[in-house]
């Protein structure tokens, strides 16, 4: 993975500064390693460009899902037919969805709500397939591990999952273990001995984060 040299795709249309470079390079190298990553930078740095970059470098191998809020679904449709043009944007909505699940081809970008997501027959649909990326911006939204749209956000499946956000805590730590649930499951133990390793002494006793370790 630290010998991998990740190049931008040449039918990219945006020149990344430096720190978006290494997010790109980052990201590209987890993918290629096999795990999944959170793109925590702070609102208005540049996440979803980084992440069209990533996703359009591995776009050939396979069709790509975006779960967004409602309200930024657009934004994701703007900025990919900008940045990333080769991509084919799809909006999953209306009806024939199953049509154009059963249609879709690598260098497709599949936009859904987490409104819909949530939705029992269309989390059933999207999980029957297997994603090449699949990215969950605002992530924090699936940040309570008792929601119906967690719930089905965790049984989708894709090579490599992303997940953008500005605030991956809002509240508590476990949210953060949820979050990594998604991306790398088991990476940080069950919900319990996450609790007991970290979640309570941080937060009950302030305990530094090495102390903990």
């Amino acid at each position: 993975m630290q010998d991998l040299k990740p190049e931008l795709p040449s039918t990219f249309q945006a020149e990344l500064r430096d720190y978006q470079m290494d997010g790109f390079c980052w990201l590209a190298r987890l993918a290629h390693w096999g795990v999944g990553a959170c793109l925590a930078d702070q609102m208005g740095l540049g996440k979803t460009v980084q992440a069209l970059a990533v996703i359009l470098r591995n776009a050939h191998a396979g069709p790509t899902l975006i779960i967004a809020p409602t309200s930024v679904c657009m934004n994701w449709v703007s900025e990919a037919q900008k940045f990333a043009p080769t991509l084919n944007i799809l909006q999953f909505s209306g009806a024939n969805r199953q049509k154009l699940l059963d249609s879709l081809q690598p260098l497709d970008m599949l936009v859904c709500s987490y409104g819909l997501l949530q939705q029992e027959e269309v989390a059933q649909m999207l999980s029957q397939l297997q994603w090449q990326t699949i990215v969950l911006d605002e992530a924090q939204s699936i940040k309570n591990m008792a929601t119906k749209r967690s719930q089905a956000a965790m049984n989708l499946k894709a090579n490599f999952k992303v997940l953008t956000t500005g605030t991956p805590i809002e509240n508590h730590l476990g949210e953060l273990w949820n979050l990594f649930r998604f991306i790398n499951p088991g990476l940080l133990g069950s919900f319990e001995s996450f609790n007991q390793r970290f979640a309570n002494p941080i937060e009950r006793y302030q305990a530094h984060i090495q102390q903990v370790i």
